[in-house]
């Protein structure tokens, strides 16, 4: 029988959302993501945990601001530096994408799973040879690896390449417990072969899609209320970020000035998951 929810640890809830995560179950992934967040807004894993499922989610802006908050505390954390890079193509800023991507590449050239996020975050900017090469350099550095000749399928198809996507799908199933490749499916795989790495996934949004034609868009960005539209909850977000930083890492402030800087993260971080869960309830 489960634990209490509210005595779990940041590592129990994060343990359960990966799990969540790797079945697809994004929303639920998310709900143990914001549990682990209010034990400790500023965990550099939950931060990153939660850009990965705004990525899946297709947020950028949201995927920024929590891959921010995870590098501002570690700036080298592997998944927040993957997810930015996601974000950043998805946002539409390529050049910035690209930058990303290069510099988590450098942390690790010798790394097969850089090199496949490389390819996809490249890929997902609008550049074509560079993610092939880099999918090309996973394949070569892990070639017993499914995931990296789905990776090169998923480029080659993407790049009208279809003999060798097709080569790579069949490749990536031979190297699955007991796949077969199945002609014609777009990732051409068995039950059994790994997907491409769930960072790389998007899940269907089930909440604040404000489509062009939507006659409700204004309610849905700006709400009803006040903070209670995307708009709002995106500025209450940014506000506890804002403030909390300094307030944690800002050695030469004042304390008094510390502790007001802390006591509007807080309040900004009650807010917003109080705003957002009222926001996710099913209608």
């Amino acid at each position: 029988m489960d634990a209490d929810p509210a005595r779990r640890t940041v590592a129990e809830h994060l343990q359960r959302a990966e799990l969540m995560f790797q079945l697809g179950q994004v929303p639920d992934a998310r709900e143990e993501v914001d549990a682990a967040l209010r034990v400790d807004p500023l965990d550099p894993d939950a931060n990153a945990m939660a850009a990965a499922c705004a990525v899946a989610e297709q947020d950028p802006d949201e995927a920024l601001v929590y891959a921010g908050a995870a590098l501002a505390h570690q700036p080298e954390h592997q998944r927040a530096l993957i997810m930015r890079g996601y974000a950043l193509a998805d946002a539409g800023r390529r050049e910035e994408a690209l930058q990303a991507a290069a510099s988590m590449l450098e942390l690790d050239r010798g790394s097969w799973l850089h090199h496949v996020h490389y390819a996809l975050i490249t890929r997902r900017a609008g550049a074509g040879q560079p993610a092939l090469d880099a999918a090309w350099n996973a394949v070569n550095l892990a070639p017993d690896q499914p995931r990296t000749h789905m990776t090169l399928a998923a480029i080659a198809e993407s790049l009208g390449m279809s003999d060798l996507a097709k080569r790579s799908r069949q490749a990536a199933a031979d190297l699955s417990p007991g796949g077969e490749a199945a002609d014609g499916a777009p990732e051409g795989v068995g039950a059994d072969l790994p997907p491409l790495p769930p960072e790389a996934q998007r899940a269907r949004r089930r909440w604040v899609d404000a489509e062009r034609d939507d006659p409700h868009w204004r309610e849905k960005i700006y709400g009803p209320g006040l903070f209670s539209g995307a708009l709002g909850r995106s500025v209450l977000l940014g506000i506890a970020v804002l403030f909390a930083i300094p307030a944690l890492l800002g050695s030469e402030i004042a304390t008094g000035t510390r502790v007001f800087f802390a006591l509007i993260a807080a309040a900004a971080w009650v807010a917003w998951f109080t705003v957002l869960r009222r926001h996710r309830r099913p209608e």
